[in-house]
């Protein structure tokens, strides 16, 4: 399939997270979980960032409250371990914010909970971001956003080795196995994982990904290393338009390589975890049923 250049009504997603936030405040959880650096230093490319990290909540049409975050100065990952026995599979969690903010709640620690109520280790990145500056455009178009992020978007996939790379040196410190190391990115953060699934450095590319309704904003075909990836998305998505979906996975069918594609005829951008009692409420089954395909997760374990 021949997928045309395309306008798509980015501005209505993007000016939830170009509004000034309130002052950072943390969200309502309510164990405490260990919070890591992934530089052993200061973070490189953004040694100018001096602005203290804030935080806003924020309704969403279809999505609901969420917490949203920016100004990350300094690059964690939120540890979330398994209450019983974990079974060796990793994620790192990459949240979507049209790399200015993180929607932190929503596709971060909401995931996080649902990865290790299955056993699986999650990490939450908090990667980089910061608000948009006084007169920066992102365009109308998805190659618009793609011209007008790539530095945003280089420092995300940045951050987002870095944590596999954090992740696979602590393997048995989280009781993980470093060939079992995935990826899950939701809106920007399935950008930067498809980016980060398309690298030929095997000591920084995930072993599974997971692109939820995103989009591909490089040309680059994968290769042979690339990893299966799952993807899912809504056909009412008014973001981020389902075809993106369908010509991420046409590249990896045409490069030899797995994938697993899902659209769903109704649950628009952001659904999440969340129930919406939409179509889209089924995808964490489907989920399960491929992680367990893959043997990172296992089948004894699916309800």
């Amino acid at each position: 399939m021949r997928v045309q250049k395309r306008s798509i009504p980015l501005l209505p997603l993007l000016l939830y997270f170009s509004a000034t936030p309130a002052t950072a405040r943390q969200a309502r959880h309510s164990q405490v979980r260990e919070v890591v650096r992934i530089w052993p230093g200061q973070a490189p490319g953004t040694e100018d960032w001096k602005a203290p990290e804030e935080g806003v909540d924020v309704t969403l049409p279809n999505v609901g409250k969420i917490h949203v975050i920016t100004n990350v100065t300094v690059p964690t990952l939120t540890v979330f371990q398994p209450a019983g026995k974990a079974n060796g599979t990793a994620m790192v969690v990459l949240p979507g914010g049209s790399f200015r903010a993180l929607a932190w709640d929503v596709d971060g620690l909401e995931t996080a909970q649902w990865l290790a109520a299955n056993g699986i280790t999650a990490f939450v990145l908090k990667y980089r971001v910061t608000p948009p500056v006084k007169g920066e455009s992102f365009g109308e178009s998805l190659e618009d956003f793609a011209r007008a992020t790539q530095a945003r978007r280089a420092i995300a996939v940045a951050d987002a080795e870095q944590a596999i790379r954090f992740v696979r040196s602590h393997a048995r410190q989280y009781a993980v196995a470093a060939d079992r190391v995935g990826i899950i990115g939701f809106s920007a953060g399935a950008m930067a994982t498809v980016e980060v699934a398309l690298v030929k450095d095997p000591a920084v590319r995930p072993n599974f990904a997971v692109a939820m309704y995103g989009a591909a904003l490089t040309k680059e075909a994968p290769s042979a290393g690339a990893p299966p990836l799952f993807i899912a998305a809504a056909q009412d998505d008014p973001q981020l338009p389902a075809i993106n979906s369908v010509e991420i996975f046409e590249r990896w069918t045409r490069a030899g390589l797995p994938a697993e594609l899902h659209i769903y005829e109704k649950g628009g951008h952001g659904f999440g975890f969340r129930r919406h009692d939409l179509p889209a409420d089924r995808w964490p089954a489907t989920f399960e049923a491929w992680l367990a395909s893959h043997g990172y997760l296992p089948r004894e374990q699916l309800r």
